[in-house]
């Protein structure tokens, strides 16, 4: 697993919500936390992104070397994303959201593999019948260098996940039915 770390994605606005996705509860632990703990305990290194709104609330939960704010301005998840790349250039990223509660040992496994497998992809993502699905994900240091510079030089005018993934060279595990680890509370 070599230049592999976890990103938990909790910066987003929630608005569908109504509340940060992060800090809502299950069993009495927070999303955010129960999704950290999938990544640590596969021995990934976990950092987790968030907004200048969010420091406060989890500078209580994470050691503030393992946050990562936003730096850029772009929507959607690519927000977090670029600016962990941008904090660490070099690092590629297994990238789970906060509200990923479900997403079961086996298919982070499944995806490691065919990182450690397949190499010279950009990106690495499951895809159901329809949809890439984000997360749970493997976004390399060479995949997002692309897109930042694409960003930079104003090149970027797409921000959608399944944007990114037609566009570069992205590895595709196929899901062969309904998986309960992709469950979408993001309602």
């Amino acid at each position: 697993m070599i230049n592999l770390k976890g990103l938990v994605l909790a910066g987003g606005e929630s608005k569908r919500m109504g509340t940060d996705k992060g800090l809502k509860s299950k069993d009495g632990e927070y999303w955010v936390n129960i999704v950290a703990n999938k990544l640590a305990n596969i021995t990934l290194p976990v950092k987790v992104s968030i907004n200048i709104t969010q420091l406060e609330s989890y500078q209580n939960l994470f050691q503030k070397d393992d946050l990562i704010l936003d730096q850029i301005t772009i929507p959607g998840p690519l927000r977090g994303i670029l600016s962990a790349h941008l904090k660490y250039p070099e690092q590629n990223w297994l990238v789970l959201a906060c509200d990923m509660i479900d997403m079961d040992k086996q298919t982070i496994q499944n995806m490691i593999n065919a990182y450690e497998t397949h190499e010279d992809f950009d990106f690495y993502v499951y895809q159901n019948d329809k949809f890439y699905e984000p997360f749970c994900g493997i976004y390399t240091a060479q995949g997002l260098a692309k897109l930042q510079a694409s960003y930079l030089n104003n090149n970027l005018d797409n921000y959608s996940m399944q944007h990114v993934f037609e566009t570069y060279k992205t590895y595709v595990i196929n899901l062969k039915q309904e998986s309960t680890a992709f469950n979408n509370y993001n309602k």
